[in-house]
């Protein structure tokens, strides 16, 4: 049997704790070591917005899930006065992780775009306006610390957009010490980064006075990238869609071409 790609490499997770497990699971059956360190904690809110939204969730047409946290903290609640199948509004999802999420808590998707980022849901929506009636109605139940193009491009288009935040990206402080010890005494092979959050959270709690020149850094897509490059930090793996799936096959391969020496 051929030797794993990742055997004996340490891959470092940043994603919130709550979500480290499925990524771990696809690193370590490629054969990796993982080390997970949160750099970001999800917090749900409350707010009169967000009960009102979903007490009239079905006067929408569509609603846009952003994310996982996003479509899990909204349809939980959600589930507490109306069934699946009493939902009116369709359901658009930003890529497959999300999409499977909601469709594990028995929802129904109907529109997934090929491009897994904002601007693959904005085109999508451009698309579709000949054929769908003016004056449409989106709810976008999303992170309180998001960016604007999304409902700003919709807008735009004609559509009538509610966003409503259902939860934050806090900072860990105490995972400061733990990151600071890891980096200066262990050697990971690849740090990981799958949100433009876990980058600036990764730097907060990194510090100033460690080098990071030496150390390889894996990206879920090309936002993310973009953060991490305006912060000086040079991306060695960007995943070609951005799901956890390819960014994981996309370190494969990189460690399959250049393996480090032990």
């Amino acid at each position: 049997m051929a030797e794993k790609p990742l055997k004996d490499l340490t891959i470092v997770i940043t994603r919130a704790a709550s979500q480290a497990d499925e990524f771990a699971s696809l690193l370590e059956g490629l054969g990796a070591r993982t080390v997970a360190i949160p750099v970001i904690e999800i917090s749900p809110l409350d707010s009169p917005e967000l009960r009102e939204s979903l007490r009239s969730v079905n006067s929408y047409d569509w609603i846009i899930f952003t994310s996982v946290n996003g479509a899990e903290i909204f349809l939980e609640r959600l589930k507490n006065s109306i069934g699946p199948g009493e939902l009116k509004p369709l359901i658009c999802a930003i890529g497959p992780g999300t999409a499977g999420r909601i469709e594990e808590m028995g929802f129904s998707v109907s529109l997934l775009p090929s491009l897994f980022q904002a601007e693959g849901v904005t085109e999508e929506f451009r698309s579709r306006l000949p054929d769908m009636p003016t004056g449409q109605s989106i709810l976008i139940p999303r992170a309180l610390q998001a960016r604007e193009i999304l409902p700003q491009s919709l807008r735009e288009m004609g559509y009538s957009v509610d966003v409503v935040p259902v939860y934050r990206t806090d900072f860990p402080e105490t995972r400061e010490a733990e990151l600071r010890e890891l980096l200066s005494k262990a050697s990971p092979d690849m740090i990981t980064f799958t949100s433009s959050s876990t980058v600036t959270n990764f730097l907060l709690l990194a510090g100033g006075h460690i080098n990071l020149d030496s150390y390889r850094f894996a990206s879920i897509g090309p936002i993310t990238s973009e953060t991490a490059a305006k912060a000086g930090l040079k991306i060695t793996v960007t995943a070609r869609e951005s799901t956890l799936p390819a960014l994981a096959a996309a370190i494969a391969e990189y460690f399959t071409e250049n393996r480090p020496e032990k």
